[in-house]
């Protein structure tokens, strides 16, 4: 088994609030924030390949893999990708900045099976080393669905810990909108860690020499 990650994307967008300047004798005022946090998953179906002899597939998954017999293997690539909305209200010189919404997508679009093709489909030497390749996916299924909830609950608790939104003079609104993003990015990054550590740790009570021997065995 194979597990990448790759870069996350942020993408941010302000939202003008449609009002009128207000005049030089009021003072602005800016929102409560009460930002939605959105998170879901979606995880494509591996594609199986079963074109490559054994000695590709074991330079495709590393020469020590498997003892150098490798039969199947498993890669997924996961990549986090999230949108945040920012609202945005100016004044007289002044400005206020605040998180509207932040959607976040956890994401594995590029997944795929490999059986060498000795292996033919149909017989059971297919099916048993697919079956262990099965275990791979089903547990990379798992890990995602466990943290998706537990990513949302990070940056809910992020935003919470966000100072009261405050006007700041127009020439600060970016470092302002930087001070509410940061902690944002930091809890994302944090809990994306932590699923690829918790992805490692469980992808390798898979990979045992006690399944290998059943795998071994499972036809004869």
């Amino acid at each position: 088994m194979t597990a990448r990650r790759s870069a996350s994307f942020l993408a941010v967008a302000l939202a003008a609030g449609a009002l009128a300047a207000p005049s030089p004798a009021r003072a602005l005022t800016c929102p409560a924030s009460r930002p939605a946090v959105q998170v879901s998953v979606k995880a494509a179906e591996p594609a199986i390949d079963n074109t490559l002899p054994q000695p590709a597939l074991q330079k495709l998954a590393g020469k020590a893999y498997h003892g150098g017999r490798t039969l199947g293997l498993y890669r997924a690539t996961i990549r986090a990708r999230w949108h945040t909305r920012v609202g945005q209200r100016d004044g007289d010189g002044e400005t206020c900045r605040w998180i509207d919404s932040i959607a976040i997508d956890i994401v594995a679009p590029e997944r795929a099976i490999f059986i060498i093709r000795e292996r033919r489909p149909g017989t059971c030497w297919y099916d048993s080393v697919l079956a262990h390749e099965r275990k791979h996916q089903a547990t990379d299924d798992a890990v995602l669905a466990e943290f998706a909830p537990r990513l949302e609950h990070a940056v809910a608790r992020a935003i919470a810990g966000l100072p009261e939104t405050a006007p700041v003079a127009s020439a600060e609104a970016a470092a302002a909108q930087q001070r509410l993003m940061a902690p944002v990015e930091e809890a994302v990054r944090r809990e994306l860690d932590a699923l690829e550590a918790e992805r490692r740790a469980r992808q390798a009570l898979i990979d045992t020499p006690r399944e290998y021997r059943r795998v071994g065995a499972a036809c004869g």
